[in-house]
């Protein structure tokens, strides 16, 4: 034999060896297997380009970091969002992971059809770091259901120039001067104030600040805080009528329209609405909405994440929502896709976070803002645009209106 067959034959032997005292040790140069998990994903983010791109980056970011979990999305257009989440809960088909709407979350609760996160919320250092409306806005009967996501408020907005026209220096501070000034800015072809007041969610949504600036609550509806709100509306469309009678078919999105042609000296919306305002050049200002007799207040809005209750794969979910809040760049991107706010003590100064110059004025409202009530919040919502709609069209007194709404609300609030 030569020598180079000789040589050949040890090295082949000593590669053996080698090979089984690896293997001998535990096979470390063998890698993991790499855990493979799918969760579905609901939506309703696909409204928007800038939203829907927004929700498909994350998705990408996470998965990217995290080889093993493939996230299978499925955006459902949003008038079909609620029923489609209902009969999933019902037939135990729930998603991983969806993002509902926070008026939708206790009804839900209540379904069970969300997982209970209060174990997980105990031991979460951003628990605490959420304003106080907003995390009670993922609570139900003292439990949380869910995580803040968008969250959103209303302002009053004005038109700088016509201010500065008509010599107003400052945006109303009071209800007295709410009137005031609406008055002093109507003009032929012009209302002083604008505002949603149509048979839906949107004048809910108002009828409730100024119910809560007047110091009722639902559960009061028919007293006389309830009747002074209603009544001082009443006194801006049909007594005053510088809040235009074209309201009570008014969406929130056409009393932008109307603000952004000039139409509207001032107009209560919210965030959602600073897009199509800076897109027609106007000069406008927010401000926080005037101040009742139990001060300010309006009405909180936007969604959570949720997790299914029966989730298979409940840890990884909870590990994705973690990774969405808790990452910086995550939330900041997220929040100026969706127009929110900053809805934590440690973002609301936060640069990123100012996504426009007003977002400060909309997110000093959310001290004051009151999330929606209860899991019969729907019927709940359509009694209050009732009473108030009857009243802004002259069909009802306030105090007939609200002792009707009143009957109403009792045994849906017991």
């Amino acid at each position: 034999m030569s020598k180079g067959a000789s040589g050949m034959r040890v090295r082949a032997l000593l590669t053996a060896i080698l090979l089984l005292a690896v293997a001998a040790c535990g096979g470390d140069a063998t890698p993991e297997p790499v855990e493979r998990v799918t969760l579905t994903w609901w939506d309703y983010l696909d409204h928007s380009p800038t939203a829907d791109h927004a929700v498909e980056a994350l998705v990408k970011r996470y998965q990217d970091a995290h080889p093993g979990v493939e996230i299978r999305r499925t955006a459902v257009p949003r008038p079909e969002f609620a029923a489609r989440l209902d009969e999933a809960a019902a037939a135990g088909s729930f998603p991983d992971i969806a993002v509902v709407d926070l008026a939708a979350l206790p009804r839900l609760a209540e379904q069970e059809a969300l997982a209970d996160l209060t174990p997980r919320f105990a031991s979460w250092d951003l628990r605490d770091r959420f304003l106080g409306p907003v995390r009670d806005s993922v609570r139900h009967r003292d439990r949380f259901y869910g995580v803040p996501l968008r969250t959103g408020t209303t302002a009053l907005l004005y038109n700088r120039a016509l201010f500065e026209a008509a010599g107003v220096t400052t945006p109303p501070g009071t209800w007295e001067e709410l009137r005031g000034t609406a008055k002093a800015l109507t003009a032929e072809g012009r209302a002083g104030l604008c505002f949603a007041a149509p048979e839906g969610e949107d004048l809910t949504a108002n009828y409730l600040s100024f119910l809560w600036q007047a110091g009722g609550d639902v559960r009061d509806v028919g007293g006389d805080a309830s009747v002074r709100a209603l009544s001082f509306m009443d006194t801006l469309v049909n007594v005053d009528r510088s809040a235009p009678a074209d309201a009570l078919r008014w969406t929130n999105a056409d009393a932008e329209r109307e603000f952004a042609a000039g139409r509207c000296a001032m107009m209560i919306n919210g965030p959602w609405a600073v897009p199509s305002m800076n897109q027609a050049g106007l000069d406008w200002v927010s401000a926080a909405l005037p101040s009742g007799q139990a001060g300010h207040a309006a009405a909180l809005s936007g969604e959570a994440w949720v997790l299914g209750r029966d989730g298979r794969h409940a840890d990884r979910a909870w590990d994705v929502l973690r990774w969405l809040a808790e990452e910086r760049a995550n939330a900041t991107e997220f929040g100026a896709a969706l127009h929110a706010l900053p809805n934590r003590t440690d973002t609301v100064d936060d640069p990123g976070w100012q996504w426009d110059p007003n977002v400060p004025a909309f997110a000093a409202q959310l001290s004051a803002a009151r999330p929606a009530y209860g899991p019969r919040y729907p019927q709940v919502s359509e009694a209050i645009w009732t009473m108030t709609h009857q009243v802004l069209a002259g069909e009802r007194s306030p105090a007939d209106a609200a002792g009707d709404a009143r009957a109403k609300l009792e045994p849906l609030l017991r």
